[in-house]
């Protein structure tokens, strides 16, 4: 009788142990999500940020093409022909 009360005693805390380490991963788990989710948002944000300087530095490149040599007007027309068959593309596919 005292080897199964040493035994239920013994499983007892084996339980406890596991129950805790249950609840300690799965506040751990719960953390690691929330920091997944800041993650996520950051990459979101910094994506944005790059798309928002790509089309800066194209409007820059094309200021800076318009401020050249009139020598150089058949640059800014292709790239200006650029621009527009670009938005071109847009339209078409939102009327999609």
């Amino acid at each position: 009788m005292k080897d199964l009360t040493l035994i239920s005693d013994s499983l007892h805390s084996k339980i406890e142990k596991l129950v805790h380490l249950h609840s300690k991963l799965k506040d751990d788990n719960k953390k690691i999500l929330a920091e997944k989710q800041a993650l996520i948002k950051k990459i979101s944000e910094r994506e944005e940020a790059l798309k928002k300087l790509e089309e800066d530095s194209i409007k820059v490149k094309l200021a800076l093409t318009l401020n050249k040599s009139t020598e150089q007007t058949t640059d800014v027309k292709l790239k200006i022909n650029e621009l527009v068959r670009e938005i071109d593309k847009c339209i078409a596919l939102l009327n999609k």
